[in-house]
């Protein structure tokens, strides 16, 4: 499948208001991160509108991840009700879905979805400086789910996730050029994720 990160939210059954509460906080901060696109605004879907078609014009990532397949029965089952947004990491990486969905069937709130990043490590994306900048910025976003207590799971195919360890993304002999890298590839290196990753960075250099 090649390298992707695995997720899985679970808001329990809490009030529709604080759900909507969750989402508009992550939200904002996905506004503050170096994301290449951040939806302008939390969507909110209901009814048919949730039901991943073709045919449906509203139907987007959202609508698709949401699809919660049940592989003791065979069912696909589509919530009734979904809040969230999508992001765009960097360029050659898969779109990263933000949601919740109302699942009448479990009486929870709750998403599964995955995002790639391998592919924004190719040399025309920008190489493995933005592969890393990709992948770390999944795993600030997860972290910040996890703030909120909403965070069920987590599955990194490449083991940053479980490790931290910024070897798991490049090559010890590329640490320096990868560093050199970073501030040329952001607008902004001063913002609190960059300096933190360009801690970690530092830390591999010592």
């Amino acid at each position: 499948m090649g390298y992707s990160i695995h997720y899985q939210f679970n808001a329990g059954d809490r009030p529709i208001n604080e759900i909507r509460t969750i989402l508009h906080s992550l939200h904002h901060h996905a506004q503050l991160l170096p994301f290449t696109r951040v939806d302008d605004n939390v969507i909110e879907l209901e009814g048919k509108d949730c039901v991943f078609s073709s045919e449906n014009k509203k139907s987007s990532l959202l609508t698709l991840q949401a699809i919660n397949h049940n592989f003791a029965t065979g069912e696909s089952i589509s919530p009734t009700h979904i809040i969230g947004f999508e992001t765009l990491p960097r360029p050659g990486c898969e779109s990263l879905a933000i949601f919740l969905g109302y699942y009448s069937q479990y009486k929870n709130w709750m998403a599964t979805g995955h995002c790639k990043t391998q592919f924004a490590s190719l040399p025309e994306y920008g190489g493995d400086a933005n592969f890393v900048f990709a992948h770390t910025l999944v795993v600030e976003m997860l972290d910040r789910v996890q703030s909120l207590g909403i965070l069920e799971n987590v599955y990194d195919e490449i083991g940053y996730w479980q490790q931290r360890d910024l070897l798991c993304l490049v090559e010890r002999d590329s640490v320096e050029f990868l560093r050199q890298n970073i501030v040329q590839l952001l607008p902004n290196s001063s913002s609190d994720f960059v300096q933190k990753l360009q801690q970690q960075i530092d830390k591999l250099n010592n």
